[in-house]
């Protein structure tokens, strides 16, 4: 509520970029929604005061959302913000739901389940998400229906709940090809409802429109225009641009790419030499792809609920841990991401340390449990 009430805060948040883009459709049509100039005027009116070219926050968000905020946004700054947060909400929730569902499988009791989820909508990352009016909940929806597609055996359905994950593109990528290997149903799925939404962009865009859509990406890409902050990220280029000052932006930035591409590679070896879907394979495949993505920030990090979710569901299938502990997860890596916040040390370590617990604890207790069983035997 003091976010809200901030002119400052308000017109601070990431949300300015996904209101212009609405505002502009409506006024000058969904082509023109990537035209800088254009967002530069509309943002200008909401923050007070004229901003030079490398302060407008783009809006370089996948062309398919344009309906969307075309419909929502009105002149009214904060109602629209307040609509946009709503759907997000929703969308948080839904995801939340079809998570459960996985609980319920493994015979969960209902309480278990009902503290997950409400600890899951109160996670640090969706709150931070929905204070900047990120459109991260599609991401988290997305990524939601495809592991309990995969778990479910329902392949189709995984493969068009991945295709929403391409708001964030280079998510969308490396969590796809591994599919390819070994899920080729769920690969199949994504690619026809990714290439319907493609469809749609063009139709939206135009050939005009798609060519400033490209401009923009090729703009953002470079890490240098306002609002990227490669420095506040939670990945490997944040993590090297805070540690090793002395490499060039580029240099970083190759480096990153690099790796995207290498982690991609042993992801499908992964995959491809895995014949039946093992403990923690989901959730160490999404924090390796959180990891190495060229562009994250921290509210992608609702997408750490995925291995979270798998954590819980293999300790309480196979007690790896007491479910208790399991389900207040989601609140208690919150609290201690929250008072991270103390140090600027802590604040862009902890989660580095939070997803290698993630990735590597489902691997132990296996290792553990093995051992506890060959001494048994």
């Amino acid at each position: 509520m003091r976010m809200i009430s901030d002119p400052v805060e308000r017109t601070g948040a990431d949300f300015i970029h996904f209101y212009s883009a609405g505002r502009i459709a409506q006024s000058q049509g969904a082509t023109r929604v990537y035209d800088l100039s254009l967002q530069q005027r509309v943002q200008e009116e909401q923050v007070g005061f004229p901003l030079v070219p490398g302060q407008v926050l783009p809006y370089n968000h996948i062309p398919y959302l344009i309906p969307i905020l075309k419909t929502i946004m009105t002149p009214d700054y904060i109602v629209s913000f307040y609509r946009w947060d709503l759907i997000m909400i929703l969308l948080y929730i839904s995801g939340a739901i079809i998570l459960s569902l996985l609980l319920k499988q493994v015979d969960m009791n209902k309480g278990s389940i009902s503290i997950t989820a409400i600890g899951s909508i109160l996670f640090l990352p969706v709150f931070v998400s929905l204070m900047n009016g990120q459109d991260t909940a599609f991401l988290f929806l997305g990524a939601a229906i495809w592991m309990y597609g995969l778990v479910s055996g329902k392949e189709y359905l995984a493969g068009a709940g991945l295709s929403l994950t391409t708001v964030r593109p280079h998510i969308a990528l490396i969590l796809a090809l591994p599919m390819l290997f070994r899920h080729r149903k769920v690969f199949l799925a994504f690619a026809l409802s990714a290439g319907s939404l493609v469809l749609l962009s063009v139709l939206i865009l135009g050939v005009n429109g798609l060519r400033e859509f490209i401009n923009i990406l090729l703009i953002t890409a470079g890490g240098e225009w306002y609002g990227t902050k490669q420095y506040a990220m939670f990945n490997l280029i944040g993590l090297l641009t805070r540690t090793a000052p002395w490499l060039q932006a580029d240099t970083i930035r190759t480096i990153g790419w690099a790796v995207y591409g290498m982690i991609t590679f042993l992801l499908c070896i992964l995959w491809a030499r895995t014949k039946d879907l093992q403990t923690g394979q989901i959730g160490l495949t999404v924090i390796l792809a959180l990891f190495s993505v060229p562009h994250l920030h921290f509210h992608d990090l609702a997408l750490l609920l995925i291995p979270i979710y798998d954590l819980i569901r293999s300790s309480n299938r196979e007690g790896q841990i007491k479910t208790s502990i399991a389900t207040d997860l989601p609140v208690a890596i919150s609290l201690i991401l929250l008072l991270s916040n103390v140090s600027p040390r802590l604040q862009y370590t902890i989660p580095y340390f939070i997803m290698f617990a993630l990735a590597a604890w489902p691997y132990y207790a296996k290792r553990e449990s093995s051992i506890i069983a060959q001494r048994q035997s």
